[in-house]
């Protein structure tokens, strides 16, 4: 009798030669392969970074478990992304609840502060945190979209914040209040990586750094901008896009006058 054996192909050799090279296909090896590729992408930006960079920084021979785990650089960063945005969506959803629970849903800085705060987590628990410079990074990168890349069941503290924003400033255009918080979430992501650095650079020359106050420094701005004053500029260029997405009216043929009934009769 002859016994047969099927050849492995595609994503089953892939696993096997994972399982031959020992731990590169462990979770321990992409949990580390992660934290170094977010700390390397903080650092020197997108890039100024390799593959083989990062698998020799985590400790790998080759870049060999990098491609198992997660085959290209753009994937790679999707899945830095989309692990920190769970947590950060938790917490914003977590700091939502309690906001309703303080009857604070309807208060700007309230609001402010569950964008803020989620995002600057880490900061204040971890001084060798790089998660806002990886975002900022990841931010200016032209071929990745961080938007694009952020899955629905972790953008839904996002979308609930910008809902209860429209409820809080009801007398701002939705057009003009969806540039606002945008431009707002833009300028936490980079002003926490900022502190980030501020605060890598001052904990080794042992100066101090308030924080906490930086942060709701932060705060009272993004709130101010959110709700500053519409200038007449920008509401001439708002009337001219309302008027330009207006369907024509119709045009209707001119009455004809009584003589011109009687002359065309």
């Amino acid at each position: 009798m002859v016994t047969t054996h099927s050849t492995p192909a595609g994503k089953d050799k892939r696993k096997l030669a994972a399982a031959s090279r020992g731990s590169a296909s462990s979770p321990d090896s992409a949990d580390v392969l992660l934290l170094t590729a977010q700390r390397l992408f903080a650092e020197k930006g997108i890039d100024g970074v390799s593959m083989r960079e990062i698998a020799r920084e985590a400790g790998q021979r080759n870049n060999s478990a990098l491609h198992y785990h997660f085959g290209s650089k753009e994937a790679l960063m999707q899945a830095i992304l989309q692990g920190g945005m769970r947590e950060i969506n938790e917490l914003r959803n977590d700091y939502i609840d309690q906001l309703y629970s303080t009857e604070r849903h309807g208060e700007l800085r309230g609001l402010v502060e569950a964008i803020v705060w989620p995002l600057a987590s880490r900061l204040v628990t971890s001084r060798s945190n790089s998660y806002n410079r990886f975002l900022a990074a990841a931010q200016v990168y032209p071929d990745f979209d961080l938007a694009a890349s952020t899955r629905e069941e972790e953008d839904r503290g996002f979308r609930r914040i910008q809902e209860l924003l429209q409820r809080a400033l009801p007398d701002m255009p939705e057009l003009l209040l969806r540039q606002r918080y945008l431009a707002g979430v833009s300028f936490v992501i980079f002003s926490l990586a900022d502190y980030e650095r501020m605060g890598a650079r001052r904990s080794k020359r042992q100066r101090p750094f308030d924080l906490q106050r930086a942060i709701e420094n932060l705060i009272d701005m993004v709130a101010g901008a959110i709700a500053a004053p519409i200038s007449p500029q920008v509401l001439a260029r708002l009337a001219a896009h309302d008027a330009a997405d207006e369907p024509p009216e119709p045009v209707l043929a001119p009455r004809k006058t009584a003589a011109a009934k009687r002359t065309a009769g």
